[in-house]
């Protein structure tokens, strides 16, 4: 599973959850980047990961995808946080 986080223009924070080899994507969107590093822990990805790559965030323009390294995500945990693949 593909997991990317961007800043939007509106200052809101997307992330965007794929499953490219069934071309399935989901996003929400949240308020602030602690709501973001709550889901993204959920998921399983590693604190000292998650801190590295969103010092990255504001250095990338509106809309820009920052990429995680891919993880496993089991269906429910996504459900759990909100997502829904289409």
């Amino acid at each position: 599973m593909i997991i990317s986080v961007a800043s939007l223009t509106s200052g809101h924070l997307e992330v965007l959850i794929q499953r490219p080899q069934h071309h399935a994507r989901a996003s929400r969107i949240y308020q602030s980047l602690e709501q973001v590093k709550a889901t993204l822990l959920n998921f399983g990805i590693a604190e000292k990961v998650l801190d590295e790559a969103l010092k990255l965030l504001p250095q990338l323009g509106a809309g820009e995808r920052l990429n995680l390294p891919p993880v496993d995500v089991p269906h429910h945990d996504l459900v759990a946080e909100g997502f829904s693949l289409l």
